[in-house]
């Protein structure tokens, strides 16, 4: 029972407090010039709702919202707190920041989940499938040097197409198939995923038909 419980807090201290600390440090503990010039947008920037950009329509609604979500608590329950809060970054980049890590963690999660998935014989060592999740932590983090509002959840979706995938073609379930069918709707709204998703899935059931 204490092993278990072991494995569990280990799980969730290597899939999501560790990651956390990762990301938290690639957002608050250096600055790049890229990063000094969004520090200082108080709202969402107009251009993200003109071009190729009004196309993103999750990231760009989360962004407006968590923003002024943002802002109000801010000046309102940490306004003692707002000196302070304010000179790590501004609303904005506070609400890309919340919004990217929770999309990451949840990546981290799905990705642990694809690796614990009918492992081939070199990722039946658990050493091996960690350092694996890792290194894809470690890639993940460093996009962050130019974050966006929109590449986490993007991803985030990427590997949940993935994992549905896998299921799918594991188990033939036609509920694993509309639920894929829903994250590539869902992902049409948030970046490229939706054709990164459907290769996937089109390249694995070639193969299966082969």
């Amino acid at each position: 029972m204490f092993k278990i419980f072991d494995e569990k807090i280990n799980g969730f201290l290597f899939t999501v407090v560790f990651p956390f600390l990762l990301f938290s440090i690639s957002y608050y503990g250096f600055e790049t010039s890229y990063v000094i010039g969004i520090k200082s947008w108080e709202k969402v920037p107009d251009f993200m709702f003109s071009s190729v950009y009004a196309y993103r329509v999750i990231p760009n609604y989360l962004s407006v919202h968590v923003t002024d979500a943002v802002t109000y608590l801010v000046n309102n329950p940490f306004s003692f707190a707002k000196g302070f809060i304010l000179k790590q970054g501004s609303a904005f980049y506070h609400s890309t920041f919340l919004i990217n890590v929770v999309f990451f963690l949840l990546t981290s999660v799905v990705l642990r989940k694809i690796l614990q998935r009918n492992p081939a014989e070199l990722l039946l060592n658990d050493k091996i499938r960690q350092m694996v999740h890792l290194l894809a932590i470690f890639f993940i983090v460093i996009m962050q040097y130019v974050p966006t509002n929109c590449d986490c959840i993007a991803l985030f979706f990427y590997t949940l197409g993935i994992f549905y995938t896998l299921r799918y073609l594991e188990k033939r379930k036609s509920a694993d198939l509309i639920f894929l069918g829903i994250i590539i709707f869902i992902s049409t709204f948030v970046r490229e995923t939706a054709c990164l998703n459907i290769a996937f899935f089109r390249l694995f059931l070639l193969k299966q038909m082969n």
